[in-house]
């Protein structure tokens, strides 16, 4: 070897490593942004053309808007998880996020009964409904019962709206619910069922046709939305028109995939959650509007709450309510003022 060539190598040698360790620069970087790009997988039990279906997914549409390093899978009507197993199933990571019926928690959270309550005076509207998940006090207590699962609140996306009392067969008044098997709601909603003389039965959005059509039920509770969207009228013509209960959707997250997120994107879920509280609030009675409508017009048979029924139930929801301050102690005595404030009632 020439003398020439051992005085080139170094050089040579160092140009080598040196483009080795730029292109290992590179590698990792690239690794570190792949890294850093999150999915979340959203799950919800409503159908897509759904309005709750369409606000998860506005929710959705606006996260990977506002930042570019999160992916959100949605997966609706239970394709990943059962709305009633929407809690645990976000606590245990199954699923990251779930936009979940307040009634459906109760068994685990019982403070969030007061989101359950039975036959709600005329004066706890959509509205109304809101601006109490919204009060400090009302969320502190949420923030304590979904903390001990390890679960976030993110905010109240959706109201049930009314959830009315649908029927295989006709009925004159309230009192034919008695004798009758029925799909409850969940809750306290379920006690006024039983209350009424029905026997409740305890089962997802997505089974309520097939229970129906077989004639596993007599009867469902369900929201306006569920009964158009899933055609409902065909298998249960009766409409009963009074509103068993009015419900928030709580929009959780699993706490461990909320501390995984950087400062940025965490900034972008809350404002997406922001933007969609706002989309929906906008949206929403127009929807029931329309959604009242068709119930109108596909339920063969619409039978109204009468004053004196309506009589009957305010007298025996009472103890259902003060059964609820009884169970919850202070709290529980501090949520029913708050309602009854929001709510206009006595």
């Amino acid at each position: 070897m020439s003398p020439s060539m051992h005085t080139r190598l170094p050089g040579l040698r160092a140009r080598i490593l040196g483009g080795a360790a730029a292109a290992a620069l590179t590698l990792a970087a690239a690794g570190a942004a792949n890294a850093a790009d999150v999915t979340i997988r959203l799950g919800h039990y409503f159908a897509t053309e759904d309005f709750r279906g369409r606000t998860a997914q506005h929710f959705a549409d606006r996260v990977e808007a506002l930042s570019d390093s999160i992916d959100v899978e949605v997966f609706p009507a239970e394709s990943l998880v059962k709305g009633r197993e929407g809690l645990q199933a976000t606590a245990q990571g199954t699923v990251d996020m779930y936009s979940i019926y307040a009634g459906y928690v109760t068994g685990q959270a019982k403070l969030l009964n007061i989101f359950t309550l039975p036959f709600p005076p005329a004066g706890y509207t959509d509205e109304a409904q809101a601006k109490f998940a919204a009060d400090p006090a009302v969320r502190d207590v949420i923030d304590r019962s979904l903390g001990r699962f390890n679960v976030r609140m993110l905010g109240v996306i959706n109201s049930s709206g009314d959830v009315g009392i649908f029927l295989r067969e006709p009925v004159n008044d309230i009192g034919d619910l008695n004798g009758r098997k029925l799909r409850g709601a969940g809750g306290l909603s379920d006690e006024a069922l039983r209350a009424l003389g029905g026997s409740v039965v305890f089962m997802s959005a997505a089974e309520q046709f097939l229970a129906l059509q077989t004639g596993t039920v007599d009867g469902i509770a369900t929201t306006w939305s569920s009964y158009v969207n899933n055609n409902l009228a065909s298998v249960a013509p009766t409409h009963l028109d009074a509103n068993l209960v009015r419900s928030p959707y709580l929009l959780i997250m699993n706490g461990r995939k909320w501390q995984s997120l950087d400062a940025d994107q965490q900034k972008a879920i809350e404002q997406a959650v922001t933007e969609t509280i706002a989309w929906s609030t906008e949206n929403f009675k127009a929807e029931q509007d329309k959604l009242y409508a068709e119930i109108k017009k596909q339920a063969k048979v619409s039978v109204p709450l009468s004053a004196e029924d309506r009589a009957k139930v305010d007298e025996m929801v009472k103890p259902i309510y003060q059964g609820f301050v009884d169970d919850n102690g202070e709290d529980g005595a501090k949520l029913m003022e708050l309602w009854k404030r929001y709510a206009g009632a006595s």
